[in-house]
């Protein structure tokens, strides 16, 4: 009844007004593995587009996502440190993270590197929020963040093309990218993009909260370079996707003297080739073979460690069109994983083997989309999974929804094999979600308001001997508003505009002590103005205070700035200042974040 009645006085408050993170684009297809209009998905959807990451002048992938409503990254410093996603209170390893549906998360702490992907060969990002596990399997309980590289294939694409800037700014930072393509008549693409980021940084750790550290500058670098090809035929198309990132990180360490320089190296690396085929009209194939490698060693410490994470995807799913507005999916996927460390895991191994059926439908003024997913691991067993989520459309623009599902998140290799406190009886954390929604869609403008209420049980934690078990639950219940629109202004250019409010209450419902690193009140908002050849943008941020480490993190807020100037019609200026007002402020206890910035660079793309 509380969960109710947190619903009808959020939509009395608001109504009509029911919101979407950005003004969102005609298609997507991570919320339901079927491509439908954003405005039609059931579960909340964002999307991120080349635009809106151009745009918005982001150095790396956790500034992007951070303005996104529901979500909040933590880091352990400037960049390159350790970012962990947040996604509506829910644990950072229930954040799925895909490039082109290829899972990024790690196999010792189920975390994907955002810190380290590059943002010059990514397309567009789409942000699904709650628990997707009956589509996506383990670690979609807190929701999914697909990204799309950047290709050639579609009807619109353009060729060739190329791209090519540069940036410099505080902490000497430096960057330099280019990116290329190029479609033939054939029906054959070719992309390809390449990124150098180097940063001298500063001294990320708090030495009052930390002592005994090194109070040098923590620098970064990352090399990164992609190819994308694809072939495209009259039933259908074939592409492969070639990713690897070099990245060196220098951090302070507490373990060993004060004056120890400590350094860690990442390798990512991801191969993708993937298919579809229509053989008719309402049946399209699709099938897909990856591998995922993400390689960490620090060997420049006082504890020397590496770690290699290693997964073999191999899918084949169908999409039928039973007939208009009503389609069957389902698909079967085949996943190997394989650890390797100077840790010594018993076994090293295991293979996973998922079966998935879903069902959507649109009839009149009535939605509906029906999931269901086993999941067999070899070493833990089975997990079973569903969604049903319903709307009502009230208008052809006004549509209220509900959803229930269930999830879970497999024990990683740490959990179940890790030599001092690993316990191999784990059972998967388990996850039950509902969701009360509202959303309004216009075509300048769209909002949306979303209760939502997550239990998770069999949470896992450590005993008084320091042994993983199943011993922990937790929940959060919350609200979450966001508006977005855009439109022309007399005698100005375009203008886009968006605001989110979070309000949640994540906590252990044994302790009944909030969460650690999670706020109760989010907050971010954006506005950016088009004035003859420059485009002008505000960003706003507002985390509530949090805790962490059994310490207080207060509450903060950044503002940044950027500006773009066309020079010519193939020489863009870019100009940006973060954290205007020099905020102090924390993410996690004993790390400091950047201050002011202030950053410039050029971007060439010439005309062919």
């Amino acid at each position: 009844m509380k969960f109710a009645r947190k619903v009808l006085v959020a939509g009395l408050a608001v109504s009509p007004l029911a919101f979407s993170q950005t003004f969102l684009p005609d298609t997507v297809i991570t919320a339901s593995r079927v491509m439908q209009r954003a405005q039609d998905a059931l579960p909340d959807v964002s999307v991120v587009t080349r635009a809106d990451i151009e745009r918005s002048q982001a150095k790396d992938v956790p500034t992007l996502l951070q303005s996104l409503a529901g979500l909040e990254i933590t880091q352990s410093g400037g960049m390159g440190g350790v970012a962990s996603l947040f996604m509506r209170g829910a644990e950072s390893r229930h954040a799925l993270v895909l490039v082109d549906g290829l899972p990024m998360n790690n196999l010792n702490f189920n975390l994907a590197a955002l810190e380290h992907l590059p943002l010059n060969g990514i397309e567009r990002i789409e942000v699904v929020r709650g628990n997707v596990s009956s589509l996506y399997g383990s670690a979609a309980l807190g929701g999914v963040v697909q990204i799309f590289t950047r290709s050639n294939s579609g009807e619109g694409s353009k060729g060739p093309w190329l791209e090519a800037s540069g940036q410099m700014g505080s902490e000497g930072f430096r960057n330099a990218q280019v990116s290329a393509g190029q479609k033939w008549a054939s029906g054959f693409g070719l992309n390809a993009s390449s990124e150098k980021t180097e940063s001298k940084g500063f001294n990320a750790i708090n030495a009052l909260q930390r002592p005994d550290t090194n109070p040098d500058r923590d620098g970064y670098s990352r090399l990164s370079s992609a190819l994308n090809l694809s072939q495209e035929f009259e039933a259908g198309r074939m592409g492969l996707m070639l990713r690897e990132t070099h990245a060196t990180v220098q951090y302070d360490s507490q373990w060993g003297p004060a004056n120890q320089a400590d350094e860690s190296k990442s390798v990512l690396r991801n191969v993708l080739l993937n298919g579809t085929y229509k053989a008719s009209k309402d049946l399209q194939w699709e099938v897909s073979f990856g591998q995922q490698e993400d390689k960490l060693n620090a060997a420049v410490t006082a504890y020397p460690y590496f770690v290699n994470s290693k997964s073999n995807t191999s899918a084949v799913g169908a999409v039928w069109t039973l007939w208009p507005n009503h389609s069957l999916t389902s698909g079967y996927e085949n996943t190997r994983q394989k650890i390797a460390s100077d840790t010594e895991y018993n076994p090293t191994e295991r293979s996973v083997n998922s079966w998935r059926l879903g069902y959507q439908s649109k009839l009149e003024n009535q939605q509906w989309q029906l999931n269901v997913r086993r999941d067999q691991y070899s070493d833990f067993g089975d997990a079973n999974t569903w969604y049903a989520g319903y709307a009502y459309y009230l208008t052809p623009a006004l549509r209220l929804k509900a959803s229930a599902s269930t999830g879970y998140m497999a024990p990683t290799f740490n959990d179940l094999y890790y030599p001092w406190g690993g316990n191999p009886l784990l059972k998967p954390e388990q996850a039950r979600s509902n969701e009360l929604g509202m959303q309004y869609t216009q075509a300048s403008w769209n909002a949306r308001i979303t209760a939502f209420e997550n239990r998770y049980t069999d949470l896992i934690d450590n005993d008084v001997n320091w042994t993983r078990t199943n011993i922990a639950k937790a929940k959060n219940q919350g609200v979450e508003i966001a508006l977005a629109g855009k439109w022309q202004l007399p005698g100005m250019g375009a203008q886009q505009w968006r605001l989110n409010f979070t309000s949640q209450d994540p906590q252990n419902e044994i302790t009944h002590q909030a969460l650690a690193r999670r706020a109760n009140t989010l907050a971010q908002a954006g506005l950016t103005q088009s004035i003859g050849n420059w485009d002008a943008g505000i960003q706003w941020r507002y985390n509530g205070a949090r805790t962490d480490d059994a310490q207080n993190l207060k509450s903060y807020t950044v503002l940044d700035f950027t500006a773009s100037q066309a020079l010519t019609s193939e020489l863009r200026l870019n100009l940006r200042l973060e954290n205007a007002g020099n905020t102090s402020y924390q993410t996690i206890y004993g790390y400091n974040m950047p201050k002011r910035g202030v950053f410039a660079g050029l971007k060439w793309t010439p005309k062919f």
